[in-house]
């Protein structure tokens, strides 16, 4: 992996952008792109045909799968090559150690939220998005549920997933062979999740904040609740729960499939009793690490597919796009609507955070002028 990771870094996604300009920002890393050009060949497809032939251990093929798994929800003959090893660039600096913000998860809310205040940004909560406004063939903002109407002074910008995105365009806006397309990119399967406040008293000295539980490894990690993931994150930031306790987050990462719920009641006896059920897979893997956790609990929530649909907005609460590397690229931000960009997991490759910090700053660098593009390559020091 070694020159692949080198080769995978040489072009920095920071440089991109979706105009003309990237003429320039991308061709001040010709040098490196040039000298890496054997092994950028290579990252293009998925990243099994790196490992064919080469890892024979069934243990490591296993183990590489999972991590596969876990950065794009799909197995490694339909991941990205790249990823991988821009991954493995990442895992493997010297000195290298696993970030967790103080915090937790509103930490890296609250300091973008900061960010965009100091430039002036505004964050507004609770502003549902009913639809984006359409005239003359270009998008020009986004009328809200209350039906307030927000004017776009440059674009708009949509992080919502490629079908919701589609449904909040009106009718007419774009080609329906271009809705089509869209509408035909397959989902990822969901989630079920356990949100735990526990007494910790007496509590093992040795607890870690991650684990990984693979039931069966002869079923594929992508067979429904066969992977399931614990995050214990109040071990690395006691700030997170209160004193003698602990906050756990147990989920399955998109193998929980969505027409198990489709069309469930939430408030019926039905739903209550699928949650249960579809839940003790999450409690039994918890319990190979703290075995009496279920006498523990002081908060118990669980969350389903229809949970994570309703709350993230997410289509059919799926974990994102399965988007196979072996078949096909990503789209770009771009939409053949003028003044509509879109960013997030559904136009780079990825699940989650990483997909939307590159797609966003690339979408954000589109707009920006060119001068101050390059300003910024030099201030984050990739630039020449």
């Amino acid at each position: 992996m070694e020159p692949l990771k080198d080769a995978a870094i040489a072009l920095p996604p920071a440089a991109l952008r979706w105009d003309w300009g990237a003429v320039r920002t991308v061709g001040q890393f010709a040098p490196s792109l040039w000298r890496h050009a054997s092994s950028i060949s290579r990252l293009t497809g998925a990243f099994s045909k790196i490992t064919e032939g080469v890892i024979t251990d069934p243990f490591i093929q296993n183990w590489l799968n999972l991590l596969c798994f876990l950065l794009s929800g799909l197995p490694a003959s339909d991941t990205s090559a790249a990823e991988v090893a821009f991954m493995f660039a990442e895992w493997y600096r010297p000195q290298v150690a696993l970030d967790y913000p103080i915090g937790g998860s509103a930490g890296l809310v609250d300091a973008l939220v900061r960010g965009l205040q100091r430039q002036g940004g505004e964050l507004w909560l609770n502003a549902h998005v009913e639809q984006i406004l359409v005239e003359n063939n270009c998008a020009t903002g986004v009328q809200l549920r209350n039906g307030k109407v927000m004017r776009a002074r440059r674009a708009v910008i949509s992080n919502a997933s490629v079908w919701d995105t589609l449904r909040l365009l009106p009718a007419g806006s774009v080609s329906s062979a271009f809705r089509r397309k869209r509408q035909a990119t397959p989902p990822c399967d969901s989630f079920m999740h356990l949100h735990l406040g526990i007494d910790a008293t007496h509590i093992r000295s040795d607890l870690a904040c991650h684990y990984i539980a693979v039931n069966d490894w002869n079923r594929g990690i992508t067979a429904a609740q066969n992977v399931i993931l614990v995050s214990i994150p109040s071990v690395l930031d006691p700030s997170l729960a209160p004193e003698g306790k602990h906050v756990i987050h147990v989920y399955t990462p998109g193998n929980e499939p969505y027409d198990l719920w489709q069309g469930l009641d939430r408030r019926s006896e039905a739903y209550a009793q699928r949650k249960q059920e579809r839940s003790e897979v999450m409690w039994q893997a918890l319990e190979r690490i703290i075995p009496d956790i279920r006498s523990r609990c002081e908060v118990t929530l669980i969350g389903t597919p229809l949970t994570h649909e309703r709350y993230l907005r997410r289509h059919r609460g799926s974990y994102g796009p399965a988007i196979s590397a072996a078949k096909g690229l990503f789209p770009t931000g771009q939409t053949p609507l003028a003044g509509l960009f879109c960013c997030g997991d559904s136009t780079f490759p990825g699940i989650g955070l990483p997909a939307v910090a590159a797609s966003g700053m690339i979408v954000a660098n589109t707009l920006a002028p060119l001068d101050q593009h390059l300003a910024m390559l030099e201030d984050i020091g990739v630039g020449r």
